[in-house]
């Protein structure tokens, strides 16, 4: 009963943190003047935030390490771009075909790639995401501009505005699909998988309706992107850079916790622009090196250090010793 209350505690503190937080970031700009470098930076470490929930749908929760997250977001920077900017379609509709582009392409991609295990599942996924790289960036080698009233209209605070509430509605959807039927599905399958599959669980369903959900969401954030930048370059959407950048954010923050890539996302995006500015490769340096800090000395992220503090404060009580007359009694 302890343990359940336990549980009950950290879910309703984790619960009510994310609020508190939500409620500031909505607050906070409308009180205070922020700068258009201050916002910038605030719709970028959304942005993060956004792709790596969605990463750890897959990698935290399933236990399958996507190496290719940044296909899903390119591919829904890119649709948004030609629903809004060529067909004209409103800016939320565009958001859901971005999104559905991204998950059509997870049902195309899931199929061959989850059939494979542990390493081969990273290298397969990263090898098709380079081919739908290689053919994305040849078929659209240049440039999309958005019509003159897209600028017209545009502020970085309306952007903040949708980039948070894209956020918020991330974490929402991580939140529901961790604590339903199907999270505890994909934690099982995580821990066991042949386990799971003998207790009556289909890895294979599972999996696929987890990389559809997560391939989603980071169509949704490349959307996110897009609509930011107004004019992406969409070679750049499709790089390496965003798929490390989800990884070492939530390895840093913690796998399989949904505080865990908002802290990681934090902690990667205030280094890399403080540091990028001034060494543009030494934030890759420094994180390189908390990276391993973290897998070293904490390995369940950032999330576990306040329980690796108490536990080094926790008062060491002795284990009484037995007494003559219990070892003569035993038998």
């Amino acid at each position: 009963m302890s343990a359940v209350k336990r549980v009950i505690t950290s879910r309703s503190l984790t619960v009510g943190a994310l609020i508190v937080v939500g409620l500031a970031l909505v607050v906070v700009p409308l009180k205070v003047h922020l700068s258009n470098y201050i916002l910038t930076l605030m719709v970028m470490l959304l942005i993060h935030i956004m792709l790596s929930e969605s990463w750890n749908l897959m990698a935290g929760y399933a236990g399958q390490v996507n190496l290719g997250i940044a296909a899903y977001f390119g591919t829904g920077s890119l649709c948004y771009t030609l629903a809004y900017v060529k067909v004209g379609a409103p800016m939320y509709v565009a958001f859901v075909v971005a999104g559905l582009a991204a998950t059509a392409l997870a049902c195309i991609i899931g199929p061959p790639t989850l059939r494979l295990r542990g390493a081969y599942f990273g290298i397969g996924t990263m090898a098709l995401a380079e081919v739908v790289r290689l053919v994305a960036t040849t078929t659209f080698a240049l440039p999309i501009y958005p019509p003159a009233s897209y600028w017209a209209t545009f502020t970085l605070t309306k952007s903040y505005y949708v980039a948070l509430a894209v956020a918020m509605a991330t974490i929402a959807v991580a939140y529901a699909v961790v604590h339903s039927r199907l999270g505890m599905a994909l934690q099982a399958m995580r821990d066991d998988e042949d386990a799971a599959n003998a207790s009556g669980i289909n890895p294979a369903k599972y999996k696929m309706i987890v990389f559809m959900i997560s391939s989603f969401l980071a169509g949704v954030t490349g959307a996110v992107f897009a609509f930011h930048r107004g004019n992406p370059n969409i070679p750049a959407q499709f790089t390496m850079d965003w798929t490390i950048g989800a990884i070492v954010s939530v390895t840093i923050g913690g796998w399989g916790t949904l505080t865990g890539p908002v802290l990681g996302s934090t902690v990667f995006v205030i280094l890399k622009e403080i540091l990028g500015r001034t060494f543009p490769t030494a934030y890759l340096v420094v994180t390189g090196i908390i990276f391993i800090v973290v897998v070293v000395f904490l390995p369940d992220g950032l999330v576990s250090i306040g329980a690796v503090i108490r536990r080094f404060f926790a008062p060491r009580v002795r284990r009484p010793t037995a007494s003559l007359s219990e070892h003569m009694d035993a038998p």
